[in-house]
C-alpha cells in the first residue's frame, strides 16, 4: 500500500495555528456570549481576551503578507467581534430596532472581510469567503438566539455547529495560504 507524502512541519505549524485561532475565536465568543446574557462580572475581562483574537490570527497571516494587510484583517475582525458583542446585548436587552441595524452591520462587515480575503490572496474566492462568512453569522445567531430564550439544548447544539464551521473556514483559509505560497512550503 503507499501512503501519500506527510506533511511538512511548516504545513502542520500552519494548520495547528489556524485551527487554534478560529476555534479561540468561536470559543470566547461564547463565553462573552454567556457573560452577556448572564449579566456577569467577568465580562469586561472576556472582552479584552476575545478581542486578542483579531491580532492572533492577523499574525498568522503576517507571515506571508505585509503588515498593512495583517492590520486589515486584525481590523476587519475587531469590527466583527465589537458589533457581534453590542448585537447580543442589544437582543438581551430586546431592542429590536438597535439589533436590526447591528445585525445589517454584521452583515456588511462579513461582506468587507470576504472582500479584503479574496482581494489579497486569488487562491481565496469571494462567494465562497462571502458564503462561509454568512453561514458563521447565521449559526452564531442561532447560538444567541437560544441562550438567551434559555433554550440551553439548542444552546449547545448551535455551537457544535459553529466550531465545526470555525475549523471549516481554518481549514479554507490554510489551504489558499498553501496554494499561494507553495515555496513557504516545500
Amino acid at each position: 500500500m503507499h501512503l501519500p507524502p506527510s506533511p511538512c512541519a511548516k504545513e502542520i505549524t500552519l494548520i495547528n495555528d489556524m485551527r487554534l485561532a478560529w476555534e479561540q475565536h468561536v470559543y470566547w465568543t461564547r463565553m462573552l456570549l454567556i457573560s452577556i446574557a448572564a449579566r456577569l462580572e467577568d465580562e469586561p475581562h472576556v472582552t479584552t481576551r476575545l478581542l486578542q483574537n483579531p491580532e492572533d490570527i492577523a499574525t498568522i497571516f503576517k507571515r506571508y503578507y505585509p503588515e498593512e494587510i495583517g492590520k486589515t484583517i486584525a481590523d476587519l475582525l475587531t469590527e466583527h467581534l465589537v458589533i457581534g458583542a453590542k448585537l447580543i446585548t442589544a437582543l438581551r436587552d430586546k431592542q429590536t430596532a438597535q439589533a436590526s441595524e447591528l445585525n445589517r452591520q454584521w452583515y456588511i462587515n462579513a461582506h468587507k472581510m470576504a472582500d479584503a480575503f479574496c482581494g489579497f490572496n486569488p487562491c481565496y474566492h469571494c462567494d465562497t469567503l462571502r458564503n462561509m462568512f454568512y453561514t458563521h453569522l447565521d449559526l452564531t445567531t442561532r447560538e444567541v438566539a437560544a441562550r438567551l430564550a434559555g433554550d440551553y439544548l439548542a444552546d449547545i447544539a448551535a455551537f457544535d455547529k459553529v466550531e465545526k464551521e470555525a475549523l471549516d473556514m481554518a481549514d479554507y483559509f490554510t489551504a489558499g495560504l498553501m496554494r499561494a505560497f507553495p515555496k513557504a512550503f516545500s
